[in-house]
């Protein structure tokens, strides 16, 4: 057994063994959200996708949380996506925000970061996290949750993706004539849920002062077959049959950077083997999926990408073939740096 497994084999028996503890520990932080009686307890980032859906479900259905939806459209929203975000908003009757920026804007950034980092999802990272935090400091509510799971999800080295950060995407903007435009891409929390963050984790993240931003699988089983069961059941959820990241339409653009940067690196077996371990997909079915002929194509996704950024197919393999550059851009201020050092849960 590798060492990966081991480590998670020993991580997930503590988590398991505190998790009644945790969903208590859930409850009450949700019940002192409600006791702020605010117009909304809780922001909920939805894309419409699987995991986003069911943190949607559980916040309204099982917490009981007055929540707003907020989904980040980047231009490349799926039919799949846009159909689910709307049933699921109306039958469990929760209001729901759209954040977009320009779409000629969205493409010049798109451009501009694959020709400078090698990749073009830091972006979307960027302005989902900008959008939320806005609408979340707008209406002031005390929850952000979403629906990143550590156990299921295998993370991989900063030099296989792309950075999310301010602080990337600062650096990559610095001089660049555009930067003036989209100043509200490099928007962060305001000083309030900054601080309201520090104090949740001082608290060990047990009990809510003010604000925090929670991850629902940190709190429950995240278990793909009864998630898809439930949102398929409860709230008539639909996505092709085979595919992850079905919301977005360029997501097979990104996959395709990878195979052409990664060539002896697969991130679908990666992620495959994140799920063995988790014991929600057999070795058998892993090695099924990623027979070639089962694969996602990028060839229409990439030539409606590179139409809207009016760059070639040649251009565009030139600025991947240099290699992940993003690592060259990442000048965190001062105050991040102490903030990332004392309390590492903070962004």
């Amino acid at each position: 057994m590798c060492s990966e497994c081991r480590s998670y084999d020993h991580s997930i028996k503590l988590w398991k063994s505190n998790l009644p503890n945790q969903e208590k520990i859930l409850r009450k932080i949700c019940n002192q959200a409600k006791k702020k009686h605010k117009e909304f307890d809780a922001t909920i980032p939805f894309s419409g996708g699987k995991d986003s859906t069911f943190v949607l479900y559980t916040a309204k259905k099982e917490l009981d949380l007055n929540c707003l939806a907020v989904t980040f459209d980047n231009g490349y929203l799926s039919e799949y996506a846009k159909r689910n975000i709307d049933k699921t908003c109306r039958k469990l009757g929760v209001e729901h925000v759209f954040y977009r920026f320009n779409p000629e804007l969205l493409n010049r950034l798109y451009a501009l970061f694959i020709r400078k980092t090698g990749y073009f999802c830091s972006v979307c990272m960027r302005a989902m996290a900008a959008g939320i935090t806005v609408v979340a400091d707008l209406y002031d509510t005390p929850l952000i949750i979403h629906g990143t799971s550590s156990r299921t999800e295998l993370l991989g080295t900063s030099a296989m993706s792309e950075h999310g950060s301010v602080a990337h995407a600062r650096a990559v903007l610095k001089n660049e004539a555009i930067e003036l435009e989209c100043r509200r891409l490099l928007h962060t929390y305001a000083l309030r849920r900054k601080i309201g963050h520090v104090l949740f984790g001082l608290r060990k993240r047990q009990s809510l002062s003010s604000y925090a931003w929670l991850k629902l699988p940190d709190f429950f089983e995240w278990d793909y077959d009864f998630i898809e069961q439930t949102i398929r059941r409860e709230l008539e959820w639909e996505a092709p049959k085979e595919g992850e990241h079905m919301d977005c339409l360029i997501h097979p653009v990104q996959k395709y950077i990878q195979a052409k940067r990664f060539p002896d690196l697969d991130f679908d077996r990666l992620r495959f083997a994140r799920l063995i371990m988790a014991g929600q997909m057999s070795r058998n079915k892993a090695l099924e999926k990623l027979k070639p002929e089962e694969r996602e194509s990028p060839e229409d996704a990439l030539k409606l990408f590179l139409n809207n950024l009016k760059m070639s197919r040649e251009e565009f393999d030139r600025y991947v073939d240099m290699g992940p550059r993003h690592l060259s851009y990442f000048a965190p201020s001062f105050g991040e740096k102490m903030i990332k050092a004392i309390f590492k849960y903070s962004t």
